[in-house]
């Protein structure tokens, strides 16, 4: 799905702007106008990402990590710009990559598992995103141990999923692990604790227990 976004010059914020950059992310007056954006727009140009990853890739071959990378940054742009599509597109071949170069158990797998299961779940396909979190939470668990800041995110994807599912319980059970996994890191106080203790509140109210 592409967003429409308003006609705003991304470098003098004028209204009507006719130009567009050909990612088709940010708009313009005019030439000069994009000129003068252009170092701040680059890094998020996807149009200009993807020719780097074909240099990239003429220049180590497709299954290096370096392209792997560049594939990945490429995934998560187009998400951020609520291009499913070709997010998911891009971030199964960083995945793919990254399992060539690295085997199952690497934690750049474990990354591209968490950012593409995120894509799943907001193309609404849950049962995809629900067991691609499970592949990055074994992960976790191998890499980082059972107590770590990543198991404990990927508990919270995990139970996003389940809630998605209708599966209240279970979503609860793994929200109440991640919380508590927090806790212990970070202490009350975190912006991830407050993070998941909003999740289980949106959950129950989902559940029309508000008084909880």
């Amino acid at each position: 799905m592409e967003v429409n976004k308003p006609k705003v010059c991304g470098a003098c914020g004028r209204d009507g702007a006719p130009l567009k950059c050909p990612c088709k992310s940010e708009m313009y007056c005019n030439e000069e106008c994009q000129r003068q954006k252009w170092g701040e727009h680059r890094p998020k140009c996807t149009v200009h990402l993807k020719k780097k990853l074909e240099k990239e890739r003429a220049r180590v071959g497709r299954d290096d990590k370096a392209v792997g990378f560049a594939a990945g940054e490429l995934g998560v742009l187009f998400r951020d710009q609520d291009r499913l599509d070709e997010a998911a597109e891009w971030m199964e071949e960083a995945l793919r990559i990254f399992r060539v170069v690295h085997g199952e158990s690497h934690w750049d797998v474990a990354i591209a598992l968490g950012d593409l299961g995120d894509i799943y779940r907001r193309q609404g396909k849950v049962e995809e995103a629900l067991a691609t979190h499970k592949q990055e939470l074994r992960i976790a668990r191998r890499v980082h141990g059972n107590e770590s800041k990543e198991v404990a995110d990927a508990l919270n994807s995990v139970a996003l999923c389940l809630k998605e599912q209708g599966l209240y319980d279970r979503a609860m059970e793994k929200y109440e692990e991640a919380h508590a996994m927090y806790r212990s890191l970070y202490g009350e106080d975190h912006e991830s604790v407050a993070m998941v203790l909003g999740n289980m509140a949106a959950l129950l109210k989902r559940q029309g227990k508000h008084a909880e």
